[in-house]
């Protein structure tokens, strides 16, 4: 049975950034970082009805009122660097009791669409898990702590194509049942990643979340790609000319 009630997006800008100062104000385009998502989640069928901007800082109340959004302000201890996620979560919770389900976008993903967030909102809709959380998935050979992830190395080293994909969280779209996520928390302090978990893929430039300085030139590089300023087109060496002319079947 799908699950029903009332559902609000959040989504969180802190001023305090380390690695991007302001990252949510900072012009990606013709506009901030954070209006990207604004219109994505305003586009969405399914989490536009009720939207917040949660913010430590005054000025993204300006912002919000702008897009005709609502503001909440963070505690000051809960906008710290060394703020955890579950803390500003539970605490919009609890200031807000009537929310059965609490969607988070973060504006770090500006290439995630409305179309992305009601996929993502039917398969958690859909399943049977508390919380669903958006990951890219990586097909690549992957080691932790001296260890191999997804592949042997007893013997000849697999195929890319053939390899099992990790699952890396981005945690662009999380959407969270307020109920259990309370409970968990008060019992644990801790619920992000509490109960069942369901994954939900984001590929291509869904996928770019703009952490550190190299991810907006690369999201920059995107939206010229995306606004046809920059060919998709594939070019190739000139050593090769007599293969394209030919048409010659090159894979195997």
């Amino acid at each position: 049975m799908a699950k029903t009630g009332n559902i609000v997006t959040l989504i969180p800008s802190r001023k305090g950034s380390n690695r991007v100062p302001m990252k949510g104000m900072r012009l990606l385009g013709d506009k901030a970082l954070i209006e990207h998502t604004i219109e994505a989640v305003k586009g969405s069928e399914f989490l536009s009805n009720t939207i917040f901007i949660n913010s430590d800082a005054e000025e993204w109340k300006g912002l919000a009122a702008q897009h005709e959004i609502g503001f909440y302000l963070r505690k000051p201890e809960l906008a710290t660097s060394q703020s955890m996620i579950d803390d500003y979560l539970f605490d919009f919770m609890e200031s807000n009791p009537d929310v059965d389900y609490l969607a988070v976008i973060t504006p770090t993903a500006p290439f995630v669409k409305s179309e992305d967030l009601d996929s993502a909102w039917k398969a958690y809709s859909e399943g049977s898990a508390n919380t669903l959380i958006s990951a890219e998935p990586i097909q690549t050979h992957c080691f932790f702590k001296g260890s191999s992830l997804n592949f042997s190395t007893e013997g000849h080293l697999p195929r890319t194509q053939d390899l099992e994909p990790i699952h890396a969280l981005n945690f662009s779209i999380a959407i969270y049942d307020c109920k259990f996520f309370k409970n968990f928390y008060k019992e644990n302090g801790f619920a992000v990643l509490g109960g069942e978990i369901n994954t939900f893929f984001l590929e291509g430039f869904a996928a770019i979340d703009i952490d550190e300085e190299k991810d907006f030139l690369l999201a920059e590089i995107a939206l010229e790609y995306n606004a046809g300023k920059k060919s998709s087109a594939p070019r190739y060496s000139k050593f090769v000319n007599q293969i394209i002319e030919e048409n010659q079947e090159t894979r195997n």
